[in-house]
């Protein structure tokens, strides 16, 4: 009971930022930050759990979209998938961290050689350019998290509340797609910044409202977000030290809301949802007049303070 007990707000957590994202539309990302500050979170708690969060659930939204077999994967078909399985086995036993994080870059290779598959051959960016725009939007992300710490425990929750009315401005100001073509990138490579910051995946919202004309960077930017995010969750962990095995359940909350009643599927043309961008920022206002207190997050009991994955 005690177990269960402590597991059960971040599953809540994860079903209600969810659910409120699959039927308001605003990003899920910005739903579980205020949650997670919400039940108490610190910055350097709250920046590790939702980077985690972010690569997770890429996953479980991807795959809601695009059946995945692994009989088509690219690097380890079929059989072979056992492979990185026992690595990951092995690696687990070693650090919970590296374990996970290891199972998430393999899962993250097949999808990006898919999306790139699937681009038009014509058009797509190359490999080359691909890698590029991944290091630059790294570097942003982990700046991002190096300035965490210069930001106050007392009002990271204002930070991350007003971070999320400048989106949500941003998105509304965005809704001419002709204009800002040229600044556009420099938009994208903010967003992975504030992904370090705040922990926000943007990339739903930004990729809805492309240019008239989509830049490479702008073709290939869920691959160069997500690698981003991963950067950023190694830097994160580095800096802080701190792995919340408990947070894990929160991506199964947000899973099981996802299975059962999707995703919120932006339009790719026309002006962006106002009563999306409404709600976005009555969220934001009514969180920041609540001014949450970093107290630390729940842990659950023995599995955190544990050197072994197995024992969790």
């Amino acid at each position: 009971m005690e177990f269960l007990s402590a597991i059960g707000p971040f599953l809540g957590i994860g079903l209600l930022g969810a659910l409120f994202s699959r039927f308001t539309g605003v990003n899920m990302s910005m739903c579980m930050l205020m949650l997670f500050l919400y039940l108490g979170a610190r910055p350097g708690e709250a920046i590790v759990a939702m980077l985690l969060f972010n690569a997770f659930t890429f996953f479980t939204t991807y795959s809601q979209e695009h059946a995945m077999n692994m009989k088509n994967f690219t690097f380890f078909p079929g059989v072979r998938f056992i492979i990185p399985v026992a690595i990951t086995v092995v690696l687990a036993a070693l650090s919970p961290f590296a374990g996970i994080i290891f199972f998430i870059i393999v899962f993250l290779m097949e999808i990006f050689a898919r999306q790139y598959r699937e681009m038009d051959a014509k058009t797509r960016p190359a490999k080359g350019k691909i890698v590029q725009m991944c290091v630059i939007a790294s570097l942003c992300a982990v700046v991002g998290v190096a300035l965490v710490p210069l930001i106050s425990e007392t009002y990271y929750y204002a930070v991350s509340g007003m971070v999320i009315l400048a989106f949500s401005v941003l998105m509304w100001l965005a809704g001419d797609r002709r204009k800002w073509t040229g600044a556009w990138d420099k938009i994208l490579y903010a967003a992975a910044f504030f992904a370090g910051v705040c922990g926000f995946d943007t990339s739903d919202w930004l990729q809805a409202m492309k240019r008239s004309n989509p830049s490479p960077l702008s073709q290939s930017y869920s691959i160069v977000m997500h690698t981003a995010i991963m950067v950023a969750l190694v830097a994160a962990y580095a800096l802080y030290r701190y792995f919340p095995l408990s947070a894990l359940f929160t991506t199964v909350g947000a899973a099981v809301g996802i299975r059962f009643f999707g995703i919120y599927v932006h339009g790719s043309k026309g002006k962006f949802s106002y009563v999306t961008l409404s709600l976005a920022v009555l969220a934001a206002l009514v969180f920041m007049i609540i001014q949450p207190e970093p107290a630390g997050l729940p842990v659950l009991p023995e599995s955190e303070q544990s050197p072994s994955f197995f024992n969790f």
